[in-house]
């Protein structure tokens, strides 16, 4: 049994099953495939299927999207970290300045003791 090739659709590159969507033949004898009556009406208004964001979406291959989830994934993980190291700091100078308050309160009750 033969296998039919798979026809590219013109306009976005994606392909299609053989019996769905449409062939164009022109005069001129160049043959024109539509996955889709969206992608037939693009291509016949002269739009550049580069220039079209819904093309450009669908071109991203699984694994450009996979590795972009991947970066996104890492970066919030780097938030995170980033996150907790600042409230460590925060942490650390609170207790710095606790630590200060109690030396000026101590200090601050022997100059009333001396004073008495």
């Amino acid at each position: 049994m033969e296998q039919i090739k798979m026809p590219k659709c013109s306009f976005c590159q994606k392909t299609y099953e053989f019996p769905r969507g449409l062939t164009l033949v022109l005069n001129d004898g160049s043959v024109l495939h539509f996955c889709s009556s969206k992608c037939r009406r693009n291509s016949q208004l002269g739009r550049k299927s580069r220039k079209v964001k819904w093309v450009k979406k669908m071109k991203h291959t699984r694994a450009e999207l996979i590795r972009e989830i991947k970066e996104e994934a890492e970066e919030k993980e780097e938030a995170k970290e980033g996150k907790k190291e600042l409230e460590e700091e925060i942490k650390k100078a609170e207790e710095k300045q606790k630590e200060e308050e109690k030396t000026e309160e101590k200090e601050e009750k022997k100059k009333e003791e001396k004073k008495k």
